[in-house]
């Protein structure tokens, strides 16, 4: 089984600029390089437009379609924004509502709109049945008690950055955990515990390419066949087999993205 990119965003402005050829040349690129399927992700609705419309010309891409919290800062009618939303997710090939979530990073976020997204977004995932994806960024606690509050609705936490404690209840609550390239960074020590606790059958791997690249790319642009090193680098931390290691997390992608 070859590795599965859990979390890419291959139409990204930084890889149209400075891939040659642009977003089509990339995703090739990373096809022809061990990486076996993708899931591109949109956060807004003219990007998830764009994973829909790649997903449809690479057999091996997939697409999740959503808002982004830092993107709800673009949309002022959040129901007439996610009826677009929900149309792209009875298209073929879309996997996944997300990415969607809460980031309070920064000190000017409008945290009340984030959650109201994230709110009406986890009430459409109930309603049409579909996983979600979470983005997750200075806000577990706001995270937590909105995904409590919809126990109806399971996916992933990615890119998670959160402790052992939180992601062993994630777990409990039925949830998959995503883990990027920081696993591989020296003081990311969070990650790293995170994912020798997460069982065999919960764990994913991803790029979120191009951002986060591992060790030894830190500071370059990150690609979907990186997601090697992540890879490497749970099946050390975990004692087991690379090959273990990728057959699993590709495994279980499949599984939640419910996929043949």
């Amino acid at each position: 089984m070859k590795l599965f990119d859990s979390h890419a965003h291959c139409d990204d402005q930084r890889i149209e600029n400075e891939f040659e050829g642009g977003c089509r040349a990339y995703i090739k690129h990373q096809l022809q390089n061990g990486v076996g399927n993708i899931v591109n992700i949109g956060t807004n609705l003219e990007n998830s437009q764009v994973s829909v419309a790649l997903s449809q010309e690479f057999e091996e891409l997939y697409a999740a379609v959503g808002i982004h919290p830092s993107d709800t800062r673009f949309y002022e009618d959040v129901d007439d924004t996610l009826d677009k939303i929900e149309k792209m997710l009875s298209l073929p090939k879309v996997v996944a509502l997300g990415e969607i979530g809460l980031d309070y990073h920064y000190e000017d976020t409008d945290k009340e709109k984030q959650i109201l997204f994230f709110e009406k977004q986890m009430e459409l995932a109930k309603k049409l049945d579909v996983p979600v994806i979470i983005h997750d960024r200075d806000a577990h606690g706001d995270c937590m008690e909105i995904i409590k509050k919809h126990p109806e609705v399971k996916g992933i936490f990615h890119s998670f950055s959160g402790s052992a404690e939180m992601a062993r209840e994630l777990v409990k609550m039925g949830w998959y955990i995503s883990f990027s390239g920081t696993v591989t960074y020296k003081n990311a020590q969070k990650p790293k515990e995170a994912c020798v606790c997460v069982p065999d059958d919960r764990i994913l791997i991803e790029t979120d390419s191009p951002y986060l690249p591992p060790v030894p790319h830190r500071g370059e642009l990150n690609h979907p066949c990186y997601v090697a090193l992540t890879c490497a680098k749970i099946a050390e931390l975990r004692g087991i087999s690379y090959e273990k290691a990728v057959n699993m997390t590709a495994e279980n992608a499949r599984r939640v993205f419910r996929l043949s």
